[in-house]
């Protein structure tokens, strides 16, 4: 009795997206366990997204909860967090709940139109949304690798290059759920901030300066954030973040 109190006291304590990678590794432990009685495939059946979804409405969100490869999870967790942490730090975890399940959504509506006959599974959907927003946000974020730190918009053009060899190779019909992120991470960052507006008249090169000088603080703080966490920050960075992130 008091492992089960200790149990659900600690997963009360985990944020939202902590709750969500708890459920996805409960659910690969699961489907794993599953091939010793035989029944993978109905589990598969069951929450994956395919052209049966009138029947199963739940898997157009339950197929982002269902992983079948170690390191395809391992990679979700990676790049869930990272995203998450980056974003909720500067706007707020409500942003990245949106940017998540919409991308989730929509990702899913996006593959149902692809032509495809086989079920779909996993939450990559979800993450590019996150990735997408991230990268407008903030492309010269740092992003620490091991001994290394990149900037995150190198991880994010391998990552699109990889997508992009999927799109033109025959039979890879899940990379349309990650389009589907895609825009819709797009979308969240230019109803924030502002579409692009095409004029001929140009910024004076003070203005133009101003703005590069803000955008890098921005880039700085958050590259903080990144490497020692949000607490890290001392008071006058919080205000800068929050000033920024409301004059848009």
């Amino acid at each position: 009795m008091n492992f089960q109190n200790n149990l659900n006291l600690n997963f009360s304590n985990l944020n939202f997206f902590q709750k969500i990678i708890g459920i996805n590794v409960l659910m690969f432990i699961i489907y794993r366990l599953s091939s010793f009685f035989g029944f993978q495939e109905e589990i598969i059946s069951l929450l994956s997204l395919d052209l049966n979804i009138l029947t199963k409405p739940w898997s157009i969100i339950s197929y982002a909860f269902i992983h079948q490869g170690l390191f395809e999870l391992i990679f979700m967790i990676f790049l869930l967090l990272f995203t998450t942490n980056s974003i909720s730090n500067l706007l707020g975890q409500k942003i990245s709940i949106n940017l998540f399940f919409t991308g989730i959504f929509f990702g899913g509506i996006i593959y149902l139109f692809s032509g495809s006959q086989s079920p779909l599974i996993g939450a990559s959907a979800g993450i590019s949304s996150l990735l997408m927003f991230l990268l407008l946000l903030s492309p010269d974020l740092g992003l620490r690798v091991f001994r290394f730190t990149i900037k995150y918009k190198y991880l994010m053009a391998f990552i699109l290059f990889t997508d992009f060899l999927k799109l033109i190779s025959p039979g890879q019909f899940g990379v349309y759920s990650h389009l589907g992120g895609y825009l819709v991470g797009a979308y969240y960052y230019y109803s924030l901030y502002g579409f692009p507006k095409f004029t001929k008249r140009k910024k004076s090169p003070s203005k133009r300066y101003s703005n590069e000088n803000k955008q890098t603080k921005v880039d700085q703080i958050l590259d903080k954030i990144s490497k020692s966490g949000y607490d890290s920050l001392d008071k006058d960075e919080k205000e800068y973040l929050f000033k920024q992130g409301g004059k848009k």
